[in-house]
């Protein structure tokens, strides 16, 4: 991966391993971000009845989709999907910022040079693919009203 924001890929890196896949660590990250995530009150609740490991796969493919758009510009048929699923289910596009919340506060805990630049570096990668979600998430869905 070659990217723009060297705060960021150095980050991923040391989180994940270096290129676009993911190494063992991803299982332990993707593991406690939903420690944090369903700290939440609400996600909690719309996770209640959710096979944890099934969600951790997603989850990884999910921010793999979004570091791609990041990385390409290119819209993938994945991540159209991913924004229409959560309009399907009616997530409250405001919960992405409690998504991006619990992503930084494990990535406090995964990499040891974490700090406010290597924050705002995620935040950057992210902010495209997250963007395209939540204007998708916002809109209402055909027959309802």
């Amino acid at each position: 991966m070659t990217l723009p924001n060297p705060h960021f890929e150095n980050s991923y890196a040391r989180v994940f391993g270096h290129g676009v896949g993911m190494n063992q660590n991803a299982d332990a990250f993707f593991a406690r971000f939903y420690d944090h995530f369903l700290a939440t009150p609400e996600v909690a609740e719309m996770f209640a009845d959710t096979n944890l490991q099934r969600q951790q796969l997603m989850l990884k493919k999910s921010v793999l989709h979004l570091v791609t758009y990041y990385a390409t510009g290119v819209l993938t048929p994945d991540l159209q999907r991913l924004a229409e699923r959560h309009q399907q289910l009616q997530v409250a596009p405001e919960l992405l910022d409690v998504w991006m919340q619990a992503l930084l506060t494990t990535l406090r805990e995964f990499d040891r040079d974490a700090d406010e630049l290597i924050e705002l570096a995620w935040c950057w990668a992210m902010a495209p693919g997250l963007a395209y979600m939540r204007q998708i998430m916002g809109q209402t869905l055909s027959g309802s009203s």
